[in-house]
Protein backbone atom coordinates (compact mmCIF):
# COMPACT_ATOMS: atom_id res chain seq x y z
CA UNK A 1 0.00 0.00 0.00
CA UNK A 2 0.96 3.58 -0.85
CA UNK A 3 0.97 6.26 2.19
CA UNK A 4 -0.85 9.38 1.45
CA UNK A 5 2.37 11.09 0.41
CA UNK A 6 3.38 9.04 -1.63
CA UNK A 7 -0.18 8.34 -3.29
CA UNK A 8 -0.09 12.50 -3.65
CA UNK A 9 3.96 12.13 -4.99
CA UNK A 10 2.96 9.50 -7.96
CA UNK A 11 0.15 10.67 -8.79
CA UNK A 12 0.50 14.60 -8.73
CA UNK A 13 -2.41 15.17 -6.81
CA UNK A 14 -2.03 17.39 -3.47
CA UNK A 15 -3.09 15.57 0.06
CA UNK A 16 -5.11 18.43 0.52
CA UNK A 17 -7.38 17.09 -2.94
CA UNK A 18 -6.93 13.50 -1.69
CA UNK A 19 -8.05 14.38 1.61
CA UNK A 20 -11.42 16.17 0.34
CA UNK A 21 -12.30 13.36 -2.02
CA UNK A 22 -11.84 11.21 0.66
CA UNK A 23 -14.80 13.74 2.51
CA UNK A 24 -17.11 13.53 -0.58
CA UNK A 25 -16.42 9.87 -1.24
CA UNK A 26 -15.05 10.31 -4.53
CA UNK A 27 -11.76 8.64 -3.91
CA UNK A 28 -11.61 6.62 -0.12
CA UNK A 29 -8.23 5.58 1.10
CA UNK A 30 -7.82 1.77 0.63
CA UNK A 31 -7.34 1.99 4.95
CA UNK A 32 -7.28 4.44 7.52
CA UNK A 33 -5.41 3.48 10.54
CA UNK A 34 -7.69 3.36 13.90
CA UNK A 35 -4.64 4.23 15.98
CA UNK A 36 -2.90 7.13 13.59
CA UNK A 37 -5.63 8.05 10.73
CA UNK A 38 -2.97 7.61 8.48
CA UNK A 39 -4.60 7.04 5.25
CA UNK A 40 -3.05 4.62 2.80
CA UNK A 41 -4.06 3.88 -1.07
CA UNK A 42 -3.96 0.55 -2.97
CA UNK A 43 -1.28 0.73 -5.53
CA UNK A 44 -4.38 -0.03 -8.50
CA UNK A 45 -6.37 3.23 -7.23
CA UNK A 46 -3.58 5.26 -9.50
CA UNK A 47 -5.46 4.17 -12.46
CA UNK A 48 -9.33 5.44 -10.54
CA UNK A 49 -6.74 8.79 -9.57
CA UNK A 50 -5.79 8.88 -13.03
CA UNK A 51 -9.53 9.02 -14.82
CA UNK A 52 -10.69 11.53 -12.68
CA UNK A 53 -8.01 14.11 -13.32
CA UNK A 54 -8.38 13.42 -17.07
CA UNK A 55 -12.46 13.43 -16.84
CA UNK A 56 -11.56 16.92 -14.70
CA UNK A 57 -9.60 17.49 -17.90
CA UNK A 58 -12.85 16.65 -19.75
CA UNK A 59 -14.94 19.00 -17.84
CA UNK A 60 -16.94 16.78 -15.86
CA UNK A 61 -17.84 17.42 -12.65
CA UNK A 62 -17.02 15.71 -9.80
CA UNK A 63 -20.65 14.11 -9.19
CA UNK A 64 -20.55 12.96 -12.72
CA UNK A 65 -17.16 11.48 -11.91
CA UNK A 66 -18.59 9.85 -9.03
CA UNK A 67 -21.31 8.34 -10.91
CA UNK A 68 -18.71 7.04 -13.44
CA UNK A 69 -16.49 5.29 -10.94
CA UNK A 70 -19.60 3.82 -9.37
CA UNK A 71 -20.98 2.20 -12.10
CA UNK A 72 -17.58 1.01 -14.04
CA UNK A 73 -19.87 1.38 -17.42
CA UNK A 74 -17.39 2.07 -20.37
CA UNK A 75 -20.33 1.80 -22.34
CA UNK A 76 -22.27 4.56 -20.52
CA UNK A 77 -18.90 6.14 -20.36
CA UNK A 78 -18.68 6.13 -23.78
CA UNK A 79 -21.87 7.84 -24.18
CA UNK A 80 -21.04 10.58 -21.14
CA UNK A 81 -17.87 11.53 -23.38
CA UNK A 82 -19.62 11.21 -26.56
CA UNK A 83 -21.85 14.39 -25.36
CA UNK A 84 -18.78 15.93 -23.92
CA UNK A 85 -17.04 15.88 -27.04
CA UNK A 86 -20.02 17.69 -28.88
CA UNK A 87 -20.59 20.73 -25.86
CA UNK A 88 -16.77 21.61 -26.93
CA UNK A 89 -17.36 21.00 -30.51
CA UNK A 90 -20.05 23.51 -29.84
CA UNK A 91 -18.28 25.70 -27.52
CA UNK A 92 -14.99 25.57 -30.18
CA UNK A 93 -17.98 26.91 -32.61
CA UNK A 94 -18.43 29.84 -30.93
CA UNK A 95 -15.19 30.71 -30.17
CA UNK A 96 -14.50 30.64 -33.61
CA UNK A 97 -17.49 33.20 -34.41
CA UNK A 98 -16.41 35.26 -31.40
CA UNK A 99 -12.94 35.56 -33.26
CA UNK A 100 -14.33 35.96 -36.91
CA UNK A 101 -15.89 39.42 -35.30
CA UNK A 102 -13.14 40.64 -33.64
CA UNK A 103 -11.15 40.54 -37.04
CA UNK A 104 -13.41 42.07 -38.40
CA UNK A 105 -13.74 44.50 -35.70
CA UNK A 106 -10.31 45.37 -36.00
CA UNK A 107 -10.26 45.69 -39.67
CA UNK A 108 -12.75 48.24 -39.28
CA UNK A 109 -11.19 50.00 -36.41
CA UNK A 110 -7.99 50.14 -39.31
CA UNK A 111 -10.24 52.08 -41.76
CA UNK A 112 -11.42 54.33 -38.97
CA UNK A 113 -14.51 52.75 -39.09
CA UNK A 114 -17.11 52.68 -36.09
CA UNK A 115 -17.28 49.28 -35.15
CA UNK A 116 -20.92 49.04 -34.49
CA UNK A 117 -22.05 50.78 -37.52
CA UNK A 118 -23.65 48.05 -39.86
CA UNK A 119 -25.12 48.84 -43.46
CA UNK A 120 -28.69 47.98 -44.06
CA UNK A 121 -30.96 48.31 -46.78
CA UNK A 122 -34.28 49.35 -44.98
CA UNK A 123 -36.93 48.82 -47.82
CA UNK A 124 -41.04 48.86 -46.78
CA UNK A 125 -43.47 46.75 -47.78
CA UNK A 126 -47.54 46.07 -47.82
CA UNK A 127 -47.65 42.39 -46.54
CA UNK A 128 -50.23 40.22 -47.57
CA UNK A 129 -51.80 38.08 -45.07
CA UNK A 130 -50.64 35.00 -44.34
CA UNK A 131 -51.76 31.80 -42.52
CA UNK A 132 -49.74 30.10 -40.10
CA UNK A 133 -49.48 27.07 -37.61
CA UNK A 134 -48.45 28.36 -34.42
CA UNK A 135 -47.70 27.97 -31.20
CA UNK A 136 -47.23 31.06 -28.36
CA UNK A 137 -45.96 30.94 -24.86
CA UNK A 138 -43.27 32.76 -22.02
CA UNK A 139 -40.17 31.28 -22.71
CA UNK A 140 -36.16 31.89 -23.12
CA UNK A 141 -34.25 32.10 -26.12
CA UNK A 142 -33.06 28.54 -24.85
CA UNK A 143 -36.26 27.03 -25.26
CA UNK A 144 -36.70 27.64 -28.79
CA UNK A 145 -35.12 24.61 -30.48
CA UNK A 146 -37.47 22.32 -28.16
CA UNK A 147 -40.27 24.45 -28.84
CA UNK A 148 -39.77 24.23 -32.81
CA UNK A 149 -39.18 20.62 -32.30
CA UNK A 150 -42.47 20.05 -30.58
CA UNK A 151 -44.29 22.35 -33.56
CA UNK A 152 -43.03 20.69 -36.02
CA UNK A 153 -44.20 17.02 -34.42
CA UNK A 154 -47.64 18.30 -33.80
CA UNK A 155 -47.97 19.23 -37.90
CA UNK A 156 -46.45 15.58 -38.71
CA UNK A 157 -48.70 14.25 -37.14
CA UNK A 158 -52.09 16.74 -38.24
CA UNK A 159 -50.34 16.15 -41.35
CA UNK A 160 -49.92 19.68 -41.78
CA UNK A 161 -47.31 20.71 -44.42
CA UNK A 162 -45.13 24.45 -44.50
CA UNK A 163 -45.42 26.38 -47.51
CA UNK A 164 -42.78 28.96 -46.73
CA UNK A 165 -40.43 29.83 -43.81
CA UNK A 166 -40.51 29.91 -40.16
CA UNK A 167 -40.32 33.01 -38.19
CA UNK A 168 -40.94 34.11 -34.83
CA UNK A 169 -42.89 37.10 -33.41
CA UNK A 170 -42.02 39.27 -30.35
CA UNK A 171 -45.35 40.24 -28.44
CA UNK A 172 -43.82 41.70 -25.42
CA UNK A 173 -42.78 45.61 -25.78
CA UNK A 174 -39.52 44.97 -23.59
CA UNK A 175 -37.60 41.59 -24.81
CA UNK A 176 -36.23 39.41 -21.81
CA UNK A 177 -33.47 36.57 -23.23
CA UNK A 178 -35.15 34.13 -20.04
CA UNK A 179 -38.74 34.59 -20.49
CA UNK A 180 -40.28 36.93 -22.98
CA UNK A 181 -44.04 36.03 -24.80
CA UNK A 182 -42.85 34.56 -27.87
CA UNK A 183 -44.87 33.19 -31.30
CA UNK A 184 -43.32 30.53 -32.87
CA UNK A 185 -44.85 29.87 -36.32
CA UNK A 186 -44.07 28.63 -39.86
CA UNK A 187 -46.30 29.73 -43.09
CA UNK A 188 -48.75 27.40 -44.51
CA UNK A 189 -50.90 27.27 -47.98
CA UNK A 190 -54.20 27.61 -45.71
CA UNK A 191 -56.95 25.51 -43.70
CA UNK A 192 -58.55 26.35 -40.22
CA UNK A 193 -58.00 24.83 -36.52
CA UNK A 194 -56.36 24.87 -33.24
CA UNK A 195 -53.26 27.10 -33.61
CA UNK A 196 -53.87 27.99 -37.27
CA UNK A 197 -54.44 31.68 -37.69
CA UNK A 198 -53.88 34.66 -39.93
CA UNK A 199 -50.89 37.23 -39.63
CA UNK A 200 -51.77 40.63 -41.17
CA UNK A 201 -48.76 42.17 -40.49
CA UNK A 202 -49.52 45.54 -42.78
CA UNK A 203 -47.21 47.90 -43.47
CA UNK A 204 -43.86 47.15 -42.54
CA UNK A 205 -39.94 48.00 -43.10
CA UNK A 206 -37.59 45.24 -43.23
CA UNK A 207 -33.83 44.50 -43.08
CA UNK A 208 -32.13 41.72 -44.29
CA UNK A 209 -29.52 40.12 -41.57
CA UNK A 210 -26.73 38.15 -42.89
CA UNK A 211 -24.63 35.60 -40.54
CA UNK A 212 -25.62 34.36 -37.01
CA UNK A 213 -28.08 35.34 -34.97
CA UNK A 214 -26.01 36.58 -32.32
CA UNK A 215 -25.59 39.57 -34.18
CA UNK A 216 -29.34 40.01 -35.21
CA UNK A 217 -29.06 42.96 -32.60
CA UNK A 218 -27.50 45.23 -34.88
CA UNK A 219 -30.33 44.73 -37.80
CA UNK A 220 -32.73 45.43 -35.04
CA UNK A 221 -30.65 49.10 -33.63
CA UNK A 222 -30.63 49.76 -37.42
CA UNK A 223 -34.44 49.55 -37.75
CA UNK A 224 -35.61 51.19 -35.33
CA UNK A 225 -33.20 54.17 -35.60
CA UNK A 226 -35.07 54.36 -39.67
CA UNK A 227 -38.08 54.07 -38.31
CA UNK A 228 -37.11 57.58 -36.18
CA UNK A 229 -35.57 59.12 -38.54
CA UNK A 230 -38.41 58.61 -41.34
CA UNK A 231 -40.63 59.97 -38.73
CA UNK A 232 -42.59 56.11 -38.42
CA UNK A 233 -43.99 54.26 -35.25
CA UNK A 234 -44.11 50.55 -34.26
CA UNK A 235 -47.70 49.78 -35.38
CA UNK A 236 -47.41 45.72 -34.15
CA UNK A 237 -44.96 43.18 -33.13
CA UNK A 238 -41.72 42.80 -34.89
CA UNK A 239 -41.43 39.56 -36.39
CA UNK A 240 -38.21 37.09 -37.56
CA UNK A 241 -38.67 35.67 -40.90
CA UNK A 242 -35.72 32.77 -41.54
CA UNK A 243 -35.49 32.82 -44.89
CA UNK A 244 -32.25 30.20 -44.93
CA UNK A 245 -30.76 28.42 -41.81
CA UNK A 246 -29.07 25.29 -41.12
CA UNK A 247 -32.29 23.12 -42.62
CA UNK A 248 -31.24 24.89 -46.17
CA UNK A 249 -27.43 22.68 -45.54
CA UNK A 250 -25.52 26.37 -45.26
CA UNK A 251 -22.95 27.45 -42.87
CA UNK A 252 -23.37 29.96 -40.45
CA UNK A 253 -21.99 33.00 -41.83
CA UNK A 254 -24.91 32.50 -45.30
CA UNK A 255 -27.80 32.39 -42.96
CA UNK A 256 -29.89 34.83 -44.10
CA UNK A 257 -32.71 36.38 -41.53
CA UNK A 258 -35.48 39.19 -42.72
CA UNK A 259 -36.55 41.31 -40.08
CA UNK A 260 -40.00 42.98 -40.24
CA UNK A 261 -41.35 45.97 -38.12
CA UNK A 262 -44.78 46.78 -38.36
CA UNK A 263 -45.30 50.73 -39.10
CA UNK A 264 -47.27 53.05 -39.28
CA UNK A 265 -46.95 57.34 -39.58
Amino acid sequence: MLTIGEFSKISRVSTKTLRYYDQIGLLKPGFVSKDSGYRYYEVSQLRDMLLITRLKRYRFSLPEISAVLATRDNSRLGELLQAKKEEFLLHINDQQHILLQMEQDIAKIERCENIMQADYLVKTVEMHPMTIFSHRKNMGLEDLDAAFAAMFAEMERKKINPSGPYLIIYHDEVFDHDNSDMEIAVQIAGGAGEHIRDLSPGFCCFATHIGPYDNLGECYAALSEWIEREGYVIAGPPFDLYVKDFSHGVSLSEYVTEVYFPIKK
